[in-house]
Protein backbone atom coordinates (compact mmCIF):
# COMPACT_ATOMS: atom_id res chain seq x y z
CA UNK A 1 0.00 0.00 0.00
CA UNK A 2 1.10 3.97 -0.16
CA UNK A 3 2.63 5.81 2.35
CA UNK A 4 0.11 7.62 4.28
CA UNK A 5 0.34 11.14 3.53
CA UNK A 6 2.00 13.41 6.37
CA UNK A 7 -0.46 14.12 9.38
CA UNK A 8 -0.40 15.29 12.45
CA UNK A 9 -2.71 14.11 14.98
CA UNK A 10 -3.97 15.75 18.23
CA UNK A 11 -4.91 12.86 21.14
CA UNK A 12 -7.06 14.80 23.63
CA UNK A 13 -7.64 13.86 26.83
CA UNK A 14 -10.28 15.04 29.55
CA UNK A 15 -8.85 13.45 32.77
CA UNK A 16 -10.39 13.92 36.30
CA UNK A 17 -9.00 12.01 39.06
CA UNK A 18 -7.76 9.39 36.82
CA UNK A 19 -4.29 8.31 39.15
CA UNK A 20 -5.14 4.80 38.73
CA UNK A 21 -5.41 4.16 35.26
CA UNK A 22 -3.86 7.37 33.93
CA UNK A 23 -0.25 5.63 33.34
CA UNK A 24 -1.67 2.60 30.89
CA UNK A 25 -3.21 5.17 28.42
CA UNK A 26 -0.57 7.71 28.06
CA UNK A 27 1.91 4.54 27.92
CA UNK A 28 -0.32 3.23 24.97
CA UNK A 29 -0.14 6.34 23.42
CA UNK A 30 3.73 7.01 23.84
CA UNK A 31 4.45 3.89 22.14
CA UNK A 32 2.04 4.89 18.75
CA UNK A 33 4.62 4.49 15.54
CA UNK A 34 4.47 7.64 14.48
CA UNK A 35 6.65 10.98 14.75
CA UNK A 36 3.93 13.51 14.16
CA UNK A 37 1.48 13.33 16.92
CA UNK A 38 0.98 15.02 20.39
CA UNK A 39 -1.09 13.82 23.40
CA UNK A 40 -2.90 16.77 25.06
CA UNK A 41 -4.32 16.33 28.61
CA UNK A 42 -6.42 18.73 30.81
CA UNK A 43 -6.74 18.18 34.04
CA UNK A 44 -10.08 18.95 35.18
CA UNK A 45 -10.07 19.65 38.88
CA UNK A 46 -7.75 16.82 39.83
CA UNK A 47 -7.34 16.02 43.57
CA UNK A 48 -5.31 13.07 43.49
CA UNK A 49 -2.29 11.69 42.08
CA UNK A 50 -3.60 12.08 38.32
CA UNK A 51 -1.29 16.08 37.88
CA UNK A 52 1.79 14.22 39.28
CA UNK A 53 2.14 10.99 37.05
CA UNK A 54 0.86 13.34 33.92
CA UNK A 55 3.68 15.82 34.40
CA UNK A 56 6.10 12.75 34.78
CA UNK A 57 4.90 11.81 30.69
CA UNK A 58 5.25 15.35 29.94
CA UNK A 59 8.71 16.19 31.32
CA UNK A 60 10.18 12.56 29.98
CA UNK A 61 8.48 12.69 26.25
CA UNK A 62 8.40 16.13 23.98
CA UNK A 63 4.52 14.74 22.35
CA UNK A 64 2.82 15.11 26.25
CA UNK A 65 1.37 18.48 27.17
CA UNK A 66 -0.99 19.37 29.96
CA UNK A 67 -3.36 22.02 30.67
CA UNK A 68 -4.72 22.96 34.00
CA UNK A 69 -8.53 23.98 34.13
CA UNK A 70 -9.14 26.46 36.76
CA UNK A 71 -12.50 25.00 38.14
CA UNK A 72 -13.86 21.45 37.24
CA UNK A 73 -15.51 22.11 33.94
CA UNK A 74 -17.00 18.90 32.65
CA UNK A 75 -15.56 16.54 29.53
CA UNK A 76 -17.34 18.86 27.04
CA UNK A 77 -15.30 21.83 28.20
CA UNK A 78 -11.85 20.50 28.45
CA UNK A 79 -12.28 19.16 25.38
CA UNK A 80 -12.74 22.13 23.43
CA UNK A 81 -9.97 23.95 25.95
CA UNK A 82 -8.03 20.54 24.40
CA UNK A 83 -9.20 21.18 20.67
CA UNK A 84 -8.45 24.83 20.21
CA UNK A 85 -5.03 24.04 21.93
CA UNK A 86 -3.76 21.48 19.81
CA UNK A 87 -2.14 21.60 16.68
CA UNK A 88 -3.24 18.45 14.47
CA UNK A 89 -5.00 18.40 11.79
CA UNK A 90 -6.97 15.02 12.84
CA UNK A 91 -8.51 15.22 16.78
CA UNK A 92 -9.06 11.75 18.28
CA UNK A 93 -10.43 11.85 21.70
CA UNK A 94 -9.24 9.71 24.22
CA UNK A 95 -11.18 8.97 27.42
CA UNK A 96 -8.35 8.48 30.43
CA UNK A 97 -10.08 4.93 30.53
CA UNK A 98 -9.63 3.89 27.43
CA UNK A 99 -6.46 2.46 25.20
CA UNK A 100 -5.99 3.22 21.41
CA UNK A 101 -5.43 -0.58 20.24
CA UNK A 102 -3.52 -1.23 17.03
CA UNK A 103 -1.65 -4.41 15.73
CA UNK A 104 1.10 -2.76 13.38
CA UNK A 105 1.87 0.49 11.89
CA UNK A 106 0.21 -0.80 8.33
CA UNK A 107 -2.69 -0.96 9.88
CA UNK A 108 -2.63 2.33 11.77
CA UNK A 109 -1.76 4.19 8.79
CA UNK A 110 -4.20 2.92 6.98
CA UNK A 111 -7.18 3.39 9.74
CA UNK A 112 -6.03 7.34 9.53
CA UNK A 113 -5.39 7.01 5.59
CA UNK A 114 -9.00 7.52 5.40
CA UNK A 115 -8.60 11.29 5.74
CA UNK A 116 -6.74 11.52 2.55
CA UNK A 117 -10.54 11.44 1.27
CA UNK A 118 -11.07 15.15 1.43
CA UNK A 119 -14.97 14.32 1.86
CA UNK A 120 -14.56 12.25 4.74
CA UNK A 121 -15.24 14.23 8.07
CA UNK A 122 -14.95 11.58 11.01
CA UNK A 123 -15.31 8.12 11.90
CA UNK A 124 -17.97 7.01 14.37
CA UNK A 125 -17.54 4.77 16.88
CA UNK A 126 -17.58 1.03 15.16
CA UNK A 127 -17.74 -1.13 18.15
CA UNK A 128 -18.11 -0.21 21.37
CA UNK A 129 -14.83 0.10 23.72
CA UNK A 130 -15.80 -2.88 25.93
CA UNK A 131 -16.23 -5.09 23.31
CA UNK A 132 -12.87 -7.36 23.38
CA UNK A 133 -13.86 -11.16 23.55
CA UNK A 134 -10.63 -12.02 25.59
CA UNK A 135 -11.35 -8.96 28.04
CA UNK A 136 -15.25 -10.13 27.79
CA UNK A 137 -13.91 -14.13 29.13
CA UNK A 138 -12.33 -12.63 32.32
CA UNK A 139 -14.99 -9.96 33.08
CA UNK A 140 -17.37 -9.37 35.53
CA UNK A 141 -20.68 -9.80 34.90
CA UNK A 142 -22.08 -5.88 35.22
CA UNK A 143 -19.14 -5.77 32.30
CA UNK A 144 -20.68 -8.28 29.80
CA UNK A 145 -23.99 -6.85 30.20
CA UNK A 146 -22.63 -3.43 28.80
CA UNK A 147 -20.38 -5.09 26.37
CA UNK A 148 -23.63 -7.00 24.68
CA UNK A 149 -25.75 -4.22 25.21
CA UNK A 150 -23.70 -1.74 23.36
CA UNK A 151 -22.52 -4.50 20.99
CA UNK A 152 -26.01 -4.93 19.59
CA UNK A 153 -26.88 -1.00 19.90
CA UNK A 154 -24.05 -0.15 17.46
CA UNK A 155 -25.06 -3.01 15.49
CA UNK A 156 -28.15 -1.74 14.89
CA UNK A 157 -27.76 1.35 13.60
CA UNK A 158 -24.44 0.35 11.03
CA UNK A 159 -27.34 -2.69 9.57
CA UNK A 160 -30.02 0.17 9.52
CA UNK A 161 -28.23 3.52 8.86
CA UNK A 162 -25.09 2.85 6.91
CA UNK A 163 -24.18 2.45 3.04
CA UNK A 164 -21.94 0.39 1.38
CA UNK A 165 -19.82 1.74 -0.92
CA UNK A 166 -16.18 0.26 -2.18
CA UNK A 167 -16.10 -1.45 0.34
CA UNK A 168 -16.46 1.06 3.51
CA UNK A 169 -19.56 2.01 5.27
CA UNK A 170 -20.56 5.08 5.42
CA UNK A 171 -23.66 6.79 7.74
CA UNK A 172 -26.54 8.00 5.96
CA UNK A 173 -28.29 9.06 8.98
CA UNK A 174 -26.96 10.61 11.74
CA UNK A 175 -29.25 8.12 14.39
CA UNK A 176 -27.16 8.07 17.51
CA UNK A 177 -23.75 7.35 16.44
CA UNK A 178 -20.21 8.50 18.40
CA UNK A 179 -17.91 10.36 16.59
CA UNK A 180 -14.78 10.85 18.31
CA UNK A 181 -11.72 10.68 15.63
CA UNK A 182 -12.81 14.07 12.79
CA UNK A 183 -11.36 16.96 11.01
CA UNK A 184 -10.21 19.77 13.40
CA UNK A 185 -11.47 22.33 10.92
CA UNK A 186 -14.82 21.41 11.04
CA UNK A 187 -15.04 21.05 14.73
CA UNK A 188 -17.98 23.01 15.76
CA UNK A 189 -17.91 23.52 19.95
CA UNK A 190 -21.15 21.68 21.66
CA UNK A 191 -21.38 21.91 25.51
CA UNK A 192 -23.83 19.34 25.32
CA UNK A 193 -24.36 15.87 27.32
CA UNK A 194 -24.69 14.10 23.78
CA UNK A 195 -21.25 16.00 22.71
CA UNK A 196 -20.56 12.83 20.70
CA UNK A 197 -23.93 12.50 19.38
CA UNK A 198 -24.02 16.22 18.17
CA UNK A 199 -20.68 16.10 16.80
CA UNK A 200 -21.48 13.17 13.91
CA UNK A 201 -24.70 15.56 13.51
CA UNK A 202 -22.50 18.39 13.06
CA UNK A 203 -20.17 16.76 10.19
CA UNK A 204 -23.14 15.93 8.37
CA UNK A 205 -24.77 19.07 8.57
CA UNK A 206 -21.22 20.45 7.06
CA UNK A 207 -21.71 18.17 4.00
CA UNK A 208 -18.61 15.36 5.08
CA UNK A 209 -19.31 12.00 4.96
CA UNK A 210 -18.59 9.66 8.51
CA UNK A 211 -17.18 6.34 8.37
CA UNK A 212 -17.77 3.43 10.03
CA UNK A 213 -16.14 0.21 9.91
CA UNK A 214 -17.55 -3.82 10.64
CA UNK A 215 -13.74 -5.00 11.03
CA UNK A 216 -13.40 -5.88 15.19
CA UNK A 217 -9.41 -5.74 14.64
CA UNK A 218 -9.15 -2.52 13.69
CA UNK A 219 -7.34 0.29 15.19
CA UNK A 220 -9.98 1.61 17.78
CA UNK A 221 -10.56 2.32 21.80
CA UNK A 222 -10.77 -0.21 24.24
CA UNK A 223 -11.36 -0.30 27.70
CA UNK A 224 -8.68 0.01 30.16
CA UNK A 225 -11.11 -1.66 32.89
CA UNK A 226 -12.84 -5.37 32.68
CA UNK A 227 -14.92 -4.80 35.75
CA UNK A 228 -18.37 -2.40 35.79
CA UNK A 229 -20.53 -1.75 38.52
CA UNK A 230 -24.97 -1.89 37.71
CA UNK A 231 -24.83 1.71 40.08
CA UNK A 232 -22.29 3.32 37.37
CA UNK A 233 -24.08 1.43 34.47
CA UNK A 234 -27.49 3.14 35.99
CA UNK A 235 -25.41 6.57 36.26
CA UNK A 236 -24.25 6.88 32.68
CA UNK A 237 -28.08 5.57 31.21
CA UNK A 238 -29.14 8.43 33.69
CA UNK A 239 -26.95 10.76 31.81
CA UNK A 240 -27.60 9.65 28.32
CA UNK A 241 -31.40 10.06 28.85
CA UNK A 242 -30.29 13.59 29.66
CA UNK A 243 -28.43 13.65 26.37
CA UNK A 244 -31.50 12.52 24.50
CA UNK A 245 -33.89 15.43 25.61
CA UNK A 246 -31.08 18.13 25.05
CA UNK A 247 -31.02 16.66 21.53
CA UNK A 248 -34.35 16.79 21.58
CA UNK A 249 -34.77 20.19 22.83
CA UNK A 250 -32.72 21.21 19.63
CA UNK A 251 -35.26 19.35 17.26
CA UNK A 252 -33.67 16.05 16.73
CA UNK A 253 -36.16 13.07 16.76
CA UNK A 254 -34.61 10.79 18.58
CA UNK A 255 -37.14 8.58 19.33
CA UNK A 256 -37.24 6.30 16.01
CA UNK A 257 -33.91 5.42 16.07
CA UNK A 258 -34.34 3.90 19.89
CA UNK A 259 -37.38 2.17 19.30
CA UNK A 260 -35.83 0.88 16.21
CA UNK A 261 -32.56 0.04 18.33
CA UNK A 262 -34.57 -1.77 21.03
CA UNK A 263 -36.53 -3.94 18.31
CA UNK A 264 -33.21 -4.76 16.67
CA UNK A 265 -31.82 -5.51 20.21
CA UNK A 266 -34.68 -7.84 21.50
CA UNK A 267 -35.18 -9.98 18.10
CA UNK A 268 -31.86 -10.45 16.94
CA UNK A 269 -29.10 -10.54 19.79
CA UNK A 270 -30.31 -14.43 20.38
CA UNK A 271 -28.59 -15.14 17.39
CA UNK A 272 -25.51 -15.15 19.11
CA UNK A 273 -26.79 -17.51 21.74
CA UNK A 274 -29.40 -17.07 25.05
CA UNK A 275 -26.34 -15.22 26.88
CA UNK A 276 -25.83 -12.77 24.38
CA UNK A 277 -29.25 -12.01 24.26
CA UNK A 278 -29.65 -11.86 28.32
CA UNK A 279 -26.74 -9.41 28.63
CA UNK A 280 -28.57 -7.56 25.97
CA UNK A 281 -31.62 -7.10 27.11
CA UNK A 282 -30.86 -6.77 30.36
CA UNK A 283 -28.93 -3.73 29.13
CA UNK A 284 -32.20 -2.48 27.60
CA UNK A 285 -33.77 -2.51 30.50
CA UNK A 286 -31.33 -0.51 32.64
CA UNK A 287 -31.48 1.78 29.56
CA UNK A 288 -34.97 2.55 29.89
CA UNK A 289 -34.58 2.39 33.82
CA UNK A 290 -32.36 5.20 33.57
CA UNK A 291 -34.19 7.06 30.57
CA UNK A 292 -36.92 7.17 33.13
CA UNK A 293 -34.95 8.97 36.41
CA UNK A 294 -33.30 11.30 33.93
CA UNK A 295 -36.44 13.02 33.04
CA UNK A 296 -38.03 12.88 36.83
CA UNK A 297 -34.32 14.52 38.34
CA UNK A 298 -34.16 17.26 35.82
CA UNK A 299 -30.39 16.88 35.78
CA UNK A 300 -29.16 19.66 33.57
CA UNK A 301 -25.06 18.62 32.31
CA UNK A 302 -23.05 20.06 34.85
CA UNK A 303 -24.88 17.63 36.96
CA UNK A 304 -24.43 15.14 34.44
CA UNK A 305 -21.12 15.18 34.37
CA UNK A 306 -20.40 14.03 37.60
CA UNK A 307 -22.42 10.63 37.32
CA UNK A 308 -18.77 9.03 36.27
CA UNK A 309 -18.23 5.91 37.04
CA UNK A 310 -14.95 6.01 39.61
CA UNK A 311 -12.66 3.28 37.68
CA UNK A 312 -9.98 1.15 39.79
Amino acid sequence: MEKMKKVKISFVIPAHNEEKIISKTLTNLNNLPFKDYEVLVGLDGCTDKTEDIVKLFVKKYRKFKYFKMKIRSGKPEVIDYLIKKSKGEIIVINDADWIFRFNNKTSLEAFFSIFEDEKIGGIAESFPVEWDKNKIKRANFWYKVVAYGNYFWIKSQKDNFTENINHLSYVKEPAMFLTNIFRKKIYKKNLSLGDDFERTRDIKNKGFEIVVYNEENIPRMIAVYNEIKLKDIVKQKIRTGVARDQLNKKGEDLKKYQINSGFYIIFNSWKMGFSSWFYANLWLLITFIGSIISKLKKTDTKQGWLLRAKRQ
